[in-house]
């Protein structure tokens, strides 16, 4: 029988190999230097922090927080929008997608329930 752990670190790094996440990495770096990336991140960041402080005033399903989790998530779609931020994204779900698909597989195996 071949040592499971020899197997485990082929896998790992096969998993670390992928062009992908040169690829992920190269895209952060502009992410990180992109000044409307930035100013959207920070537009997104400040509507969290008014929609918390909401929340701790506020009842979750009254007017006052409505306003603020449409706010939210207005940020959020601007934010996810943005092509070089899209790009991101769906790259970001290439590169988890065989992690999650090894999750569900041991998951299966031992009939562990799944995080969502």
């Amino acid at each position: 029988m071949k040592d499971i752990y020899l197997e485990i670190e082929k896998l790992s790094d096969e998993l670390n190999n992928r062009c992908e996440l040169k690829s992920i990495k190269e895209l952060e770096d502009k992410l990180k230097s992109n000044d409307e990336v930035l100013k959207l991140v920070n537009e997104f960041n400040i509507a969290q922090s008014e929609y918390n402080s909401t929340l701790n005033h506020y009842k979750f399903d009254s007017e006052e927080a409505k306003e603020y989790q449409k706010k939210l998530f207005n940020k959020n779609n601007e934010l996810n929008s943005y092509p070089l931020v899209k790009e991101y994204l769906e790259l970001l779900k290439k590169i988890n997608e065989p992690l999650l698909y090894l999750e569900l597989k041991l998951s299966s195996i031992f009939n562990l329930p799944i995080k969502k």
